[in-house]
């Protein structure tokens, strides 16, 4: 019949109508058309293919410049379309190919068209096959080479990966089992089962019958364009099925139509239990009423694994228009099937996954109209993106209106109106309604997805409920002003400084106390801590205030000091500075904390009332001393007065004449006696200077030197003098009172202190104490004028202070040489002057 369809025109343009429609729809692609194209180029006279190949080629072409020029759906349509022209100009091109050869091979392969291929050759790809595929093929043992071409065709046409076994020729001659992979350009993710092709023998037909020969070659032209047909008979058994097919499924046309005498269809032995009712039920109805049959079902294979194939079959009618049998194709879809059920699967991870991400996910499409809104935002809101379409208005502007907090939602439109023109990302904040109607703020952000050329196809945004935080902040703003306000109210100074030290706040009071501003302590050439201390701190305190900071910045440790501050107004008063360091879990420093007290009043005030006491001390000594003074002139007054009137009784018994010699003697007598009373009065007075030895008692001299340094510090420090104490190491304990010795000490000191008032320059005093052989001796050098009469200084009563008494110094030297030792002065000259005094180790009595 196949040899007679060139003579009716009709019958061939019927039969590639409907293969080329049933193509289409199972494809559900333009591909269906290649069948008519295939037609035309087998079929038409050779004058009329040259005119065909320039049709498609320009068809090709202006596919081609579709795609370049369009995008979205046309795009893809037109790439579409020119895949079809391309794959039709391959195949005018083969046949142009054959036909250029000569008449006879045009005749040749007008045969191989109608199916005679198969028999002249004995395999369908023998002759149609690149040279390259028949080098290849031709190594393949005869008996495995039918089942390989078949599946390397099937392979070629169905775009579905083909996994053969077969003996190959080795290079010795011999044949060893070989596997190979039939593997289109086929992207697909998916696990492909194996095809079984090792079949060694195979029935091409149940049937040779004439009347079934039309649906046979039918079939074989179907085989001839895609690898894969299959025929009944008007009854719906099995009268061919290709050998690929056969070896695939490892059952013969007649083992299939077995089913059919148990009362079953001749599919039964090939469907899935799961569709086996649905398929044979549609199958029976097709069969009686011609209707044609389109289904898609799983076929099990020899392997035993069953596959996804979409069928179809038409029947074939005689004059009468009687079904004399039926033709069709089946085409594997199981990748695709695969394919799909792997991204619906993934889809509906996607979507189980949006719905549990913590957060509100909604789409707008390339023009901003909300299109998708994630289960949570569902949930949140009561409403799905439909639920608020609105007549007369967008449906962005309804969901605004419905969903946003009426103060937020204009900023909201404009803000979604600018990104939407300008294709930028969104971010702001706003409220959203819940369903119980309550107004939560939420952070909402969207980024715009694009294609290949950059457009923005789709807006992908997400709303997280940020209320706890925003009224979180509202509550740490409003503790932090709190905060400020104590602060600043707090009646005293107060800043902050980093861990390394520089300054990071200021509370009002400090602001206003000093004049400055963090701002003010901003310099390119110094820190902000060098800047505060230049700025704020007395010139002679800012040396050691930088050294103290550094020293605690440096080791962590507490600062504590008393310095001068300036304020405000320019003047410069005591203060109290103390910082703390805030530490975390880990025990690093995070931050300082300082304040500043002003002390000023207090200290004027100690420094008055330390000038009163010694005012009043001194005063005390004077009157003391007057008292003394009286004391002792009324107690030598007596025997002096007695001494001058028996000097003068003498004197005049001498200048008698003649001199009484007697009355002379007697009265020399009574003034030694006179003489000797005042000397016992003068011994009374001087052993009112001594103390027993019981007070005494072995100390540290080291010790009392310290003591006596912390109790003249703050004189020290209001006349702006150092003092620098060093004691020698190991020194041995010295027999001393403890208060006297001390009292010695800190009379040499405050002298050396006096002396270096108005002196420019440093101002130190020294201490220095070091044994030298039995003896501790302590040496006090200051920096002063020096002393001009060091030899008359510890006399009584000599002193070169205009308000002295000149009592000091000789009580000291009373004090030392009480103790069994010795006290000296030394002239520095320019470098001032140092008094030394001596100890011994053990103690001695005082002569």
């Amino acid at each position: 019949m196949m040899a007679d369809l060139p003579r009716h025109p009709l019958q061939l343009a019927a039969v590639v109508v409907v293969v080329a429609i049933a193509v289409c729809w199972m494809t559900r692609t333009p591909f269906g058309l290649l069948v008519p194209a295939a037609a035309a180029f087998a079929f038409a006279p050779r004058r009329v293919r040259p005119p065909l190949l320039g049709a498609f080629a320009v068809a090709f072409a202006g596919s081609i410049l579709a795609a370049t020029l369009y995008g979205g759906e046309l795009r893809e349509l037109a790439w579409s379309w020119a895949g079809l022209f391309a794959a039709a100009l391959s195949i005018g091109a083969v046949v142009a190919t054959k036909a250029s050869a000569s008449p006879a091979d045009e005749q040749q392969f007008a045969a191989l068209s109608r199916g005679e291929r198969a028999a002249k050759s004995g395999s369908p790809l023998a002759n149609d096959a690149p040279s390259g595929t028949r080098r290849s093929l031709s190594r393949i043992h005869p008996d495995d080479l039918p089942a390989a071409e078949q599946a390397a065709a099937r392979a070629f046409w169905t775009g579905v990966p083909q996994i053969m076994r077969y003996r190959q020729r080795q290079e010795d001659g011999s044949y060893r089992w070989t596997e190979s992979r039939s593997d289109p350009d086929h992207r697909a993710s998916v696990q492909i089962d194996e095809l079984e092709t090792t079949r060694e023998e195979a029935t091409t037909s149940a049937s040779s019958q004439e009347k079934d020969a039309d649906a046979i070659q039918a079939a074989r032209v179907i085989e001839s364009l895609f690898g894969n047909a299959w025929a009944f008979d008007a009854a719906g058994q099995w009268i061919y099925l290709p050998l690929f097919a056969q070896t695939t499924l490892g059952l013969t046309p007649d083992e299939l139509n077995r089913s059919v005498a148990e009362g079953d269809v001749a599919w039964a032995r090939l469907l899935h239990p799961d569709e086996h009712d649905d398929v044979a039920a549609h199958w029976r109805r097709c069969l009686a009423t011609g209707e044609p049959y389109n289904g898609e079902f799983r076929i099990r294979r020899a392997t035993g694994i069953y596959a996804w194939a979409r069928s179809a079959a038409r029947p074939i009618r005689d004059d009468q228009q009687r079904i004399t049998g039926w033709y069709g194709t089946s085409i594997d879809i199981d990748v695709y099937r695969k394919t799909v059920e792997a991204l619906r699967g993934r889809e509906r991870e996607l979507s189980q996954l949006i719905d549990m991400v913590p957060g509100h996910v909604w789409r707008l499409t390339a023009e901003g109209e909300p299109s998708f809104f994630n289960k949570r935002m569902i949930d949140f809101l009561g409403l799905d993106v439909a639920d608020v379409d609105a007549p007369g208005t967008s449906r962005l502007s309804a969901v605004i209106a419905a969903i946003v907090h009426p103060d937020d939602a204009a900023e909201l439109a404009g803000a979604l109106s600018r990104c939407l023109a300008a294709g930028t990302a969104f971010a702001m904040r706003y409220r959203l309604r819940r369903v119980d109607g309550v107004y939560r703020w939420v952070s909402g952000r969207a980024e715009p997805l694009r294609d290949q050329d950059g457009h923005v196809v789709q807006w992908y945004g997400l709303c997280h409920d940020i209320d706890d935080h925003v009224k979180f902040e509202a509550a740490l703003r409003q503790s932090e002003r709190h905060l400020q306000q104590m602060i600043d109210a707090i009646p005293t100074l107060v800043w902050a400084a980093t861990p390394e030290g520089e300054p990071s706040y200021l509370n009002k009071r400090l602001g206003e106390y000093v004049g400055l501003t963090l701002g003010d302590l901003d310099a390119p050439e110094s820190t902000r801590l060098q800047a505060a201390i230049r700025n704020s701190v007395h010139p002679d305190d800012a040396a050691a205030v930088r050294s103290a900071l550094a020293h605690s910045f440096g080791t962590g440790e507490t600062f504590a000091m008393r310095y001068r501050h300036r304020r405000s107004d320019g003047s410069y008063r005591w203060v109290n500075g103390r910082a703390e360091p805030l530490r975390d879990q880990g025990g690093r420093i995070i931050q300082w904390y300082g304040v500043i007290f002003d002390i000023d009043d207090d200290v004027r005030m100690q420094d008055e009332l330390r000038r009163t006491q010694e005012r009043l001390a001194v005063s005390s000594q004077a009157a003391g001393l007057a008292e003394l003074s009286a004391s002792i002139a009324h107690e030598v007054n007596q025997p002096l007065a007695a001494v001058v009137a028996n000097s003068h009784a003498c004197q005049r018994w001498l200048t008698a004449d003649p001199p009484n010699l007697e009355r002379a003697q007697k009265t020399v007598e009574r003034i030694i006696r006179d003489a000797n009373s005042a000397a016992d009065v003068v011994s009374r007075i001087r052993a009112l200077f001594k103390r027993t030895s019981e007070a005494k008692g072995c100390a540290a001299l080291g010790g009392v030197v310290a003591e006596a340094r912390d109790l003249i510090a703050e004189e020290a420090a209001r006349h702006r003098v150092g003092i620098d104490i060093d004691v020698e190491g190991d020194l041995p304990l010295v027999t001393l009172d403890r208060v006297q010795i001390q009292q010695v000490l800190i009379n040499l000191m405050r002298n050396g202190i006096e002396a270096m008032e108005g002196v420019a320059g440093e101002r130190s005093l020294s201490v220095r104490v070091r044994r030298i052989r039995d003896l501790a001796q302590t040496e006090i050098r200051d920096r002063g004028r020096g002393v001009e009469f060091p030899d008359r200084i510890f006399e009584p009563f000599f002193t070169t202070k205009e308000d002295g008494m000149g009592m000091g110094l000789a009580i000291c030297r009373s004090i030392v040489e009480s103790h069994g030792g010795r006290l000296w002065a030394e002239d520095n000259g320019a470098a001032g002057a140092t008094f030394i005094f001596t100890l011994p180790v053990e103690a001695k009595a005082a002569p």
